[in-house]
């Protein structure tokens, strides 16, 4: 892949519209829960699995996945990803039983992962080299957009549409976002296919040092960051009985704050920031945010504007991480699985956070203090992890940062 001189900000903004996209897939779900529960008579049990099944997918296929995807070419694998939600769409809109719901939720998240794991390569490929930093802090707010926007748009999209309505909507919509992000990388020097086995380039990113600090440090970061959007709802409405639609908006701008703390993070980089003060210094704030959030004392104000600045340093993190895939990638074919192991290490936090916090609580006997343990354990874990990963050589033999 030969450098460019200058950045296609065009294809950036495409790509990351598209991953918004996909994770509009991811975010649907929640708000429509209730009214899917009812219309197809289920259980919390069986929420809860449908729920996970997008985590579980990138929790166990996610690195496989990314070999797949430098084995076989990143174009087939978006195309194929994006056909996956567009499936997985019209079956969950068609769906009257709570398997077809699962059956759908997995083969979205095959999509999601399949799509997710090509386009943070195809952003460097897109980008001059002084602009890496930039561009893969504006991929990094993908998810936080594309979920902030499905949890703004989706009580209109319910009320206008219903539950399967908007599933159609998104159904329909994909194919177009499709056609215009592949359009984009076709226009790209991205490498041909390997050819080379994709278990083979799998295991080898599962062997990296530097691949194994990512995909703990993101693994500990989601499971902070995730978890208090999951549970903000619960704990203002439980703690200081505030109307429903009031914490479901503060929770859409908590998420939607972390864009702008994740472009932060892009800009930061692009001045010279070393990967290990900046995962440090995000994990340090938010743990002095989660003391104030989750302590007694302080007013509902100030645990809200605690967890809007917990958000944006966050923000942080996420760029620090996708910009050590490539340096750590002993080839440039090990790159998306190199991606998958950092999703599969958010995947695996996003997985245990809420039900490891839920289940502190209630031995706490529904106090909300007793959060403080599992979190403030995973800042521990992100520090740590991201003092590590600072001091850990690249392939080249100089640290990436510390």
């Amino acid at each position: 892949m030969s450098e460019r001189a200058k950045t296609a900000w065009l294809a950036v903004g495409v790509m990351t519209f598209a991953g918004a996209m996909c994770s509009a897939h991811v975010g649907k779900l929640p708000p429509a829960l209730p009214l899917i529960r009812a219309d197809l008579d289920f259980g919390l049990v069986a929420g809860g699995f449908v729920l996970s099944m997008f985590n579980a997918v990138g929790m166990t296929l996610a690195v496989l996945f990314g070999g797949l995807a430098d084995r076989t070419g990143r174009l087939r694998m978006v195309g194929f990803g994006f056909a996956c939600l567009v499936l997985g769409g019209i079956i969950g809109a068609t769906a009257h039983s709570v398997e077809a719901m699962l059956a759908s939720r997995f083969i979205e998240g095959v999509g999601f992962v399949s799509v997710t794991v090509c386009l943070p390569y195809a952003m460097v490929a897109a980008s001059a080299p002084r602009d890496q930093g930039m561009v893969l802090g504006i991929w990094s707010i993908y998810h936080p957009s594309g979920m902030a926007m499905t949890m703004l748009a989706a009580p209109l999209l319910l009320w206008a549409f219903g539950w399967r309505g908007t599933w159609w909507f998104l159904a329909i919509v994909s194919p177009f976002v499709a056609w215009a992000v592949l359009h984009q990388m076709r226009r790209l020097d991205l490498p041909r296919p390997s050819g080379a086995p994709f278990l083979h380039l799998a295991l080898d990113a599962l062997r990296t040092r530097g691949f194994q600090l990512i995909a703990l440090v993101f693994c500990a970061y989601a499971f902070q960051w995730v978890t208090l959007m999951s549970w903000l709802p619960t704990f203002l409405t439980e703690s200081f009985a505030s109307d429903l639609s009031f914490a479901a908006l503060v929770t859409a701008l908590v998420v939607l704050i972390n864009a702008p703390g994740c472009l932060f993070g892009g800009w930061v980089i692009r001045r010279g920031g070393r990967t290990g003060p900046m995962i440090i210094t995000g994990t340090a704030i938010m743990a002095l945010c989660t003391l104030g959030i989750f302590l007694p004392g302080p007013p509902v104000w100030l645990r809200i504007a605690l967890a809007l600045v917990f958000s944006f340093a966050g923000g942080l993190i996420p760029p620090a991480l996708f910009t050590c895939v490539p340096r750590f990638a002993p080839s440039l074919r090990h790159v998306s699985a190199g991606n998958g192991m950092l999703m599969q290490g958010s995947s695996m936090g996003q997985f245990i956070g809420a039900p490891m916090v839920a289940a502190a609580v209630s031995l706490g006997g529904g106090e909300w203090v007793w959060a403080l343990g599992p979190m403030l354990v995973f800042c521990a874990i992100t520090g740590i992890a991201g003092h590590l990963l600072g001091r850990q050589p690249a392939p080249g033999g100089s640290p990436v940062g510390g």
